[in-house]
């Protein structure tokens, strides 16, 4: 004769011990996922730093990224695919003299950092759980380097005399490995280290 039981949110008969709240099995990448990634970077590509003087600035990279999962399982586990941006400022302000020290100008550069790129991210079902995952991935794409230089100088012949780029735009690539942790359902934070265009990256995802 089974004998019914309940303990402590466990429940069976004496052939059958069942925890209630025991994981479902259920991954947090699947073949219905989808995610955006809003985050900050730190470090990559594009980093410019004068030795003699002057003031410095560069803001944080602000990102952003797009991702779903392949219409088809690709081996032990998912391939996501989607869009990634970013922004990122630059400053440099220095001073010059004319006229034997007489005349004192500034100039400034400015660079604005903007990334498009694909990206493509690997998620194992071996490091993915319920509540947290494990993955890795790359992203191509062309990052624009938009310049901008400004100074206080009248004269037309010396104005110019510290530019030193133009606007330009170059292939932007980079491969990375983060992990991911949900602490309610559909929202989990994120940090990613990776080489190309940024080192460290933090944030949130927000899954629907």
């Amino acid at each position: 004769m089974a004998i019914m039981y309940s303990v402590s949110g466990f429940s069976g008969t004496d052939n059958e011990f069942v925890f209630k709240n025991q994981s479902t099995g259920e991954k947090c990448f699947n073949e219905s996922s989808h995610l955006i990634n809003i985050g900050v970077s730190i470090g990559g590509i594009g980093y410019y730093k004068y030795p003699n003087g002057g003031t410095y600035r560069r803001s944080p990279n602000f990102n952003f990224s797009y991702e779903q999962p392949w219409k088809q399982k690709l081996g032990p586990g998912y391939l996501g695919v989607g869009a990634y941006g970013s922004f990122q400022t630059e400053n440099y302000t220095n001073y010059y003299y004319t006229n034997g020290y007489t005349n004192k100008y500034s100039y400034e550069h400015h660079w604005t950092r903007i990334t498009v790129a694909g990206r493509a991210v690997y998620h194992w079902d071996v490091l993915n759980s319920e509540r947290a995952e494990v993955y890795a991935g790359v992203l191509i794409g062309a990052r624009f380097s938009l310049y901008n230089y400004e100074t206080n100088d009248p004269d037309p012949a010396s104005k110019n005399a510290y530019r030193v780029t133009n606007s330009f735009a170059y292939p932007a690539w980079g491969a990375f490995a983060g992990a991911r942790w949900y602490f309610v359902k559909s929202v989990g934070l994120f940090a990613e280290v990776g080489h190309g265009v940024t080192n460290i990256t933090g944030g949130f995802t927000f899954k629907f």
